[in-house]
């Protein structure tokens, strides 16, 4: 088997957003602190001692990725911030699983005080396992083909279906707290805010037409102005206001000169 067919095995065995690898990282990290006697674990004897910090990291691993997807789906294209988050959301529940893990090993009562004082060694190891997590992923995701030329940039491909993220991009329309993004393939509605596109529109070629549009350079097929306010008739056939703010910069555009989007 190719490197790519046990990447692509191993990525089809997931527990949230995490998958094999880092479950058997998790468990040799483990075996480690074990080993090593970390944080005063000598006076466990061996074998539970082993099982001990076994069952702690690949306890705490489960958690943190059933705790991951919905920290993910609300902080997309936030990587520092998300981080952050799971580290805050994974911390108490492990905190507590480590907590009645002698309990449930050898019979040890539970004592409330143990919460205390074993989170910071918790978030500790948390810290160590994000990182683990994140050089994982890094190793082991897939290579995408490079994008067409005027395809939407990675921030919004990363929210619309695989025909879609492939095309190219005509307009950016808001909707309330959606944007419908068109493409020559078709459109489509994502939760996503407008000034949030705009920041990744920034090296785009095309611009901001209206307080809800932005539109591609090249997408545009006709131009008509009337007053101070103008309209643009684009390659799909929709058809993007121009408001007085836009309308005298649009109104001397080149067509056949790349502009960049003024975001």
């Amino acid at each position: 088997m190719t490197d790519l067919g046990v990447k692509s095995g191993m990525g089809r065995l997931r527990i949230g957003r995490s998958g094999v690898v880092e479950i058997v990282g998790l468990l040799l990290l483990g075996v480690f602190l074990a080993a090593t006697s970390a944080f005063d674990s000598e006076e466990i004897p061996t074998v539970p001692r082993y099982l001990y910090w076994i069952a702690a990291l690949v306890g705490g691993g489960v958690i943190a990725a059933l705790i991951e997807p919905w920290i993910a789906a609300r902080l997309p294209g936030r990587p520092r911030l998300f981080a952050l988050a799971q580290l805050v959301a994974m911390t108490p529940p492990i905190t507590l699983w480590i907590t009645v893990l002698p309990m449930c090993l050898w019979g040890d009562p539970f004592r409330i005080e143990r919460l205390y004082w074993t989170m910071p060694s918790v978030v500790t190891v948390n810290v160590a396992v994000i990182g683990l997590a994140w050089v994982v992923r890094q190793a082991f995701k897939p290579k995408t083909a490079p994008a067409v030329d005027g395809a939407p940039p990675p921030a919004i491909r990363a929210k619309l279906a695989p025909r879609l993220a492939r095309a190219r991009l005509i307009a950016i329309e808001a909707e309330d707290h959606y944007l419908r993004i068109h493409t020559d393939a078709g459109s489509e509605l994502v939760l996503m805010r407008f000034g949030d596109a705009l920041d990744a529109l920034t090296a785009a070629d095309g611009f901001r037409t209206h307080r809800s549009w932005w539109v591609a350079r090249t997408a545009v097929e006709t131009a008509r102005w009337k007053g101070g306010r103008g309209e643009l008739v684009l390659s799909t056939g929709a058809v993007a206001p121009v408001s007085r703010t836009y309308a005298a910069a649009l109104k001397g555009t080149d067509w056949a000169a790349p502009v960049m989007a003024d975001g």
